[in-house]
């Protein structure tokens, strides 16, 4: 198994170190680099301030050999050959010198240099003032002038090219650190984004794990690679997946056994108003029959409560949309059906406009949706007042608004209303009050189905909710 920190701390050490160490090997390689540039530098700076030297004596000691020897040739002084003889000798020895640094260049002038040197130390000796070869020996000096000035040339030439060649190298240097720091920048980026990637992984995992508790996707084990820490809170995550699981599953009983125990008694109690109702004991009067309505509605307002809170459970789930296509005017009229014993004696004014006459649309979700905006419209509308259903296509969308006339919504609870069990300000109308779930179930039940829900601002009406939904077609 490949190798792996234990901790968080050891992989930022390590990723330190490593990201590091391009960046250490650039300035080391830099610094040895240049060291050797200067110490060449000098090398070859001595070598030519010697050759320019030397070059510059040797013209002196030609200078200095020619007078003595016309001296001598003029005054016959025993102790002026000497003197040339010693800077002859000087000025040879000086081109064995210029030799070596010459390397190798210009070797022929040298030469002729060393062999009219030579010449001169041999015939110089025997001349004397008298002598008619005298001038033309000693002429031989113009000719050593002329070697000197080429040698001289030659030498500046020399020290030219060089300085050229070491300018050349320096900026191939300078080109190759250029192209060798790059390179190790781009290693060093290279490995801070991947141990930045390496560090932020289980970060990320950790992160989508999260995010996936949060959203309710708890039906597979949370596991989080990486070092100690991030496995160590991976684990706390598994055991908090189990409790909430287990939270779940004890909420979900609860609400199975609270549909069974509320909806036996419920039922016998919708039975036994029905047999009333149906006057199956006997002839209702005027006042009775009216409680028998009270009760009725009472209990189906009752019954569509536990029904909320059953949707709101298993919305939270997200069941898969079972899309078909209804007509939408006798549907939407079947809707309200339920509620037309309490229209009544609210002697509210209903309105249904709108077109196309068919969408397709999830009827189970859409139904739960209206279901609670039409109770919610007439529960809070205002007696005598107006309700309103329009419908029309928008660009591929449905909008369906449910609005009433009434106490209008205040601007701070035009977004809360939609949150669980929050009561707002207006009263309710009927004896019971509701669950504050209703819209939050419709909302979610519209947002299941890709579209929104919201309160506008309509003239028509003092609270109007928009239901807006896309165009999908049916399996």
């Amino acid at each position: 198994m490949p190798w792996r920190p234990r901790s968080i701390l050891q992989l930022v050490l390590l990723g330190f170190f490593i990201v590091m160490a391009p960046l250490c090997a650039a300035i080391f390689v830099t610094l040895q680099t240049l060291d050797q540039q200067a110490s060449h530098g000098e090398r070859l700076s001595r070598e030519l301030v010697a050759l320019t030297r030397h070059s510059e004596q040797l013209g002196a000691d030609l200078l200095d050999i020619e007078r003595r020897a016309r001296q001598y040739v003029t005054l016959g002084d025993a102790r002026l050959l000497e003197l040339f003889e010693e800077g002859a000798e000087a000025a040879m020895a000086r081109l064995e010198r210029l030799a070596t640094l010459l390397e190798g260049n210009e070797q022929t002038t040298l030469g002729s240099l060393e062999w009219e040197i030579r010449v001169l130390m041999e015939e110089i000796p025997q001349l004397s003032a008298e002598d008619p070869d005298s001038a033309r020996l000693l002429s031989g000096f113009d000719r050593l002038s002329l070697l000197d000035q080429r040698l001289r040339q030659a030498v500046q030439k020399f020290v030219d090219a060089h300085l050229q060649d070491q300018q050349a190298e320096a900026l191939s240097l300078k080109e190759s650190l250029i192209s060798l720091i790059a390179l190790l920048a781009l290693v060093t980026l290279v490995s801070a984004l991947f141990f930045t990637y390496w560090i932020n992984a289980p970060i990320r995992a950790l992160e989508r794990e999260v995010k996936a508790l949060g959203k309710g996707r708890r039906d597979r084990p949370i596991q989080v690679r990486g070092p100690l820490e991030m496995r160590l809170l991976g684990e706390q995550l598994e055991w908090l997946r189990g409790q909430l699981n287990q939270l779940e599953e004890q909420k979900r009983q609860f609400l199975r056994h609270m549909s069974h125990e509320l909806k036996t008694p419920l039922a016998s109690l919708r039975e036994g108003a029905d047999l009333l109702d149906e006057e199956v004991v006997g002839e209702l009067r005027p006042a009775q029959r009216e409680i028998v309505s009270i009760v009725q509605n009472n209990s189906w307002e009752l019954q569509r409560l536990i029904e909320n809170l059953l949707d709101y459970n298993q919305v939270l789930h997200q069941p898969p949309l079972e899309t078909e296509e209804i007509e939408l005017p006798p549907w939407l009229t079947r809707l309200m059906d339920p509620y037309r014993v309490l229209i009544e004696r609210r002697q509210l004014e209903v309105s249904f406009e709108g077109g196309p006459e068919r969408w397709p649309v999830d009827a189970g979700k859409l139904k739960t949706a209206l279901d609670n905006l039409f109770s919610n419209a007439v529960n809070y509308a205002e007696s005598g007042g107006k309700l309103g259903v329009r419908w029309r296509a928008r660009a591929d969308r449905l909008q369906i608004d449910v609005g009433n006339t009434g106490q209008a919504l205040a601007d701070e609870e035009r977004t809360r209303v939609f949150e669980p069990f929050y009561q707002g300000r207006a009263r309710r109308g009927g004896a019971l009050k509701g669950s504050g779930i209703g819209l939050s179930v419709a909302r979610e039940c519209v947002e299941a189905q890709g579209g929104t829900l919201a309160v506008i601002d309509d003239p028509a009406w003092d609270v109007c909710f928009r239901l807006t939904l896309p165009r999908v077609e049916p399996a």
